[in-house]
């Protein structure tokens, strides 16, 4: 009998580690598919200034494709996030992945501000799949006690895609005129490969990695009888309407809805910022490495230190993943006026370095414990469409528009209507359009995070006994 049962150990050790092994090998393939996403998507934010430059139009003009972007990207994500829901998750992350890496090689060929919107909008309605039905597949192979730390790892790829993105759209663009069609040809063409690569994944059975953490440690899985089960009907319309009304959903949507608004503006502007005269006066190429670096390293020490932090405070606190995206915006805003106006005064790029660093690591550290409680507190059935949802409202409202209202409003400020660009010094017009918007929203989304956190442990409750009346 002891040798049945010791083999029986061993062949269960067995079965755990394969497991183990494929999730992370999915992790590989999904962080690299982010990684990819980010890439393309930032290529243009790199070469912008010289793209503008060579098809004639103003600084009001970068603002308009990312907002072009953004805006095709809101409008497609909860249709592609329900779709997820209802239909193998890894085949909407291969299509979509098609489609946005073909936009972005066909980015090459345009030849006007009219056919680049156009790749751009394409490129949105692409990426708008990923997200939802990522977050839900590793939700489903990797617990809630490790998932804060997956999904921050995970989120790191994103600010690599970002960094590689600016730096190669700012030195290819830089070498020459015309030369930056290569830098979208030869991003979008490997997106082919990670498509399929994608749709040979195993898709997991909804839930899985929690069911089975219920079954090792049911204790830990246990909740109180006084909280009432979240009950998901199965039409749309009604799914929706349910996520809705989870208090912590809707906490998490308006902290996005400002946080994104300050990271779009800033990461669309920043590195046309570096190159102007009356600021550092970079180079295309410098101006894309120093901000692309800069926010990589920044933004991924960040998001992995939140993501440990949340994990560590969760222990303790049942909020607290809400509660660190809280404070890090919170601090954050002063820091981000702080880098501004060393940036306009001192002129002195590694002054600027220590404010831009801390600044970039504090609004990065939102990432992973966002994601992670946004796939707790809600049911597996539902949550790309949780997701979908709240990244469309935080998107439409938060930074769908803000790239373009930054650069409207830089315009403003210039007294010569434009020209300042033109002549590459509109670095304090700039400035000053980041100023009077961001440190404010950093602000709020801050405040909505710290006092929003206290109804995490109830929806998160919720969201379990919806799971046990479902088995």
């Amino acid at each position: 009998m002891s040798e049945i049962a010791s083999s029986a150990n061993v062949d269960l050790e067995i079965s755990k580690r394969k497991t183990r092994n494929y999730a992370t090998y999915v992790f590989v393939v999904l962080f690299t598919v982010n990684f990819l996403n980010y890439l393309d998507r930032y290529v243009l934010t790199g070469a912008a200034n010289v793209i503008a430059r060579e098809l004639r139009f103003g600084v009001e003009g970068i603002g308009y494709l990312a907002s072009a972007f953004i805006v095709l990207f809101t409008l497609s994500v909860v249709p592609l996030g329900a779709w997820a829901d209802r239909a193998k998750r890894k085949n909407v992350i291969a299509v979509c992945v098609a489609v946005w890496s073909l936009a972005t090689a066909f980015t090459a060929l345009t030849g006007n501000f009219v056919q680049l919107l156009i790749s751009r909008m394409v490129l949105g309605i692409g990426e708008a799949g990923y997200g939802p039905a990522s977050g839900a597949i590793m939700a489903d192979y990797f617990s809630r006690e490790k998932r804060a730390r997956t999904l921050s790892w995970w989120g790191t790829a994103a600010l690599v895609g970002l960094m590689i993105g600016i730096i190669v759209g700012g030195v290819v663009a830089g070498l020459g005129f015309g030369l930056w069609r290569w830098a979208f040809l030869f991003t979008g063409i490997p997106g082919l490969i990670l498509a399929f690569l994608v749709w040979r994944i195993r898709e997991p059975q909804r839930n899985q990695a929690d069911a089975e953490a219920a079954a090792l440690d049911p204790d830990s899985y246990r909740v109180t009888e006084t909280t009432s089960p979240l009950v998901v009907p199965k039409k749309i319309l009604a799914q929706l309407g349910i996520l809705l009304r989870i208090k912590s959903l809707l906490v998490l949507t308006i902290m996005q809805i400002f946080a994104f608004f300050v990271l779009a503006a800033s990461a669309v502007y920043l590195p046309t910022l570096f190159q102007q005269k009356d600021t550092f006066g970079l180079s295309s190429g410098a101006a894309g490495l120093f901000s692309g670096t800069g926010i990589a390293v920044a933004g991924i020490t960040g998001i992995i230190l939140g993501g440990y932090l949340s994990d560590v405070l969760k222990r303790r606190h049942s909020g607290a993943r809400v509660l660190v995206c809280g404070i890090g915006f919170l601090i954050g805003a002063p820091f981000y006026i702080l880098s501004v106006v060393v940036a306009l005064t001192w002129h002195n790029i590694f002054f600027y370095s220590f404010f831009f660093f801390s600044t970039t690591l504090l609004l990065n550290m939102y990432v992973g414990p966002s994601i992670a409680a946004m796939q707790d507190i809600a049911p597996s059935a539902v949550r790309a469409s949780a997701v979908a949802i709240s990244a469309f409202i935080s998107h439409l409202m938060g930074d769908a528009f803000s790239p373009s209202l930054v650069g409207a409003l830089a315009r403003i400020i210039d007294p010569t209507q434009g020209q300042h660009f033109v002549q590459n010094i509109a670095g304090y017009d700039l400035s000053m359009a980041l100023v009077y918007t961001c440190p404010a929203a950093l602000a709020i989304a801050g405040l909505v995070g710290i006092f929003g956190s206290r109804w995490i442990k109830s929806d998160m409750e919720a969201a379990q006994l919806a799971e046990q009346s479902n088995e």
